[in-house]
Formats: structure tokens, sequence, C-alpha cells
């Protein structure tokens, strides 16, 4: 365990002045080294995934072990995405873009039932939420009309697409029943753990 631990310092200390591979940019952060520690049998999009950051505007909601809890406790965690066009390309699983906007009214109540959402398509759906507004370049590449939205991938292919401004009245439920209907079961089990 001590090897690890200095190997993961060394690693860390080269992310300091290296660029991140794959992406473009400079890490600045230490933080940054939990992009390159998966988590026993994460899958391999997670060499996309940054740290835990609950304020960056693109961040995957992922299934995993909960920082400073006991061994299976388990929850959605948002992971920077540091690679967008990679973990959108990527073939494991397809995605879900879940566009918002952070300064419009009820933004949390729709995120809360999205990380349901995430939770019972862990495995399945990788779901990715996207601030609208602060990733705009992103939004435009995809000719978002509105928010929210929701644009399911597979292969950066365009699936399907739920735009919230097409109806004057809508709810998770809608989002869910839509994502079913791309073939999409959530696995609502997965709300009891």
């Amino acid at each position: 365990m001590k090897l690890l631990k200095s190997l993961a310092a060394v690693i860390g200390l080269c992310l300091l002045v290296l660029p991140c591979v794959g992406c473009g940019r400079k890490v600045t952060e230490a933080s940054s080294l939990a992009s390159v520690i998966m988590p026993d049998g994460a899958p391999a999009y997670y060499e996309y995934l940054g740290s835990i950051d609950y304020s960056t505007p693109v961040a995957a909601l992922v299934w995993e072990q909960v920082d400073g809890e006991d061994e299976g406790v388990n929850g959605i965690q948002y992971r920077e995405v540091t690679d967008f066009n990679s973990i959108t390309s990527q073939t494991d699983i397809p995605v879900c873009l879940y566009f918002y906007s952070s300064s419009a009214r009820g933004s949390q109540n729709l995120s809360a039932g999205v990380e349901d959402l995430a939770q019972t398509l862990a495995g399945r759906v990788l779901f990715i939420a996207v601030d609208g507004v602060e990733a705009d370049a992103v939004s435009t590449a995809y000719q978002v009309g509105g928010y929210p939205e929701f644009i399911l991938l597979n292969d950066n292919a365009r699936i399907s697409t739920f735009s919230g401004i097409e109806y004057e009245e809508w709810n998770i439920d809608d989002v869910t029943q839509w994502i079913t209907d791309n073939g999409y079961e959530p696995d609502l089990t997965m709300l009891m753990r």
C-alpha cells in the first residue's frame, strides 16, 4: 500500500507540470490525481473523468463508493469530464446528455430526478450533466434549443432527443418514459440501495 501511495504522489507531481493526455489542457491541481487512479473495476470511460466536482459545468453522474463512508456505501458522484469528445465517442455504453441552466428556477428539483435516473441506469447509460450557459460551446455543437434538454447518444451519434421546451407541462416521469421507449428500462430496485 505504501508503494501505491508513493507512486500516486510521483504521478501527481508529474501531472502538475505535464499536459493532460488526450484533453489538451494542463492539470493544475493535485486533486486531479483521481482521474489517473480509477476505482477497482471501473469502466474504461473513467479515463476521461477527473476529480469529484459538483461545480464543474460538464460532469458525469457516476454510481460509486462515497469517499469517507463505510465500504459498500455508494451514491451518485459528479466527476469532471476531462475529455468530452472521447467520452461521448466511447462505445462501452450509451451516453445521455442532460443540458440544463444553472440560473433557471427549479433546476435542482429536476437534477435530483436525473440523479435517480443515473442511479437506476448505472452501468447501462452514462449521464453527463451539461450547464448549457457555462458550457455554451457544447450546447451550440449539439444545437440545443432550450433548457432542459436530454440527448441520447450511442458512439456519438444522436439516437433521440427529449426537449423540455416542446411540452407545456412535463416532469421526470416523462423523461423516464422517453428513455424507456428508447430501450433502457430503469432498474428501480437501485433506488433501494
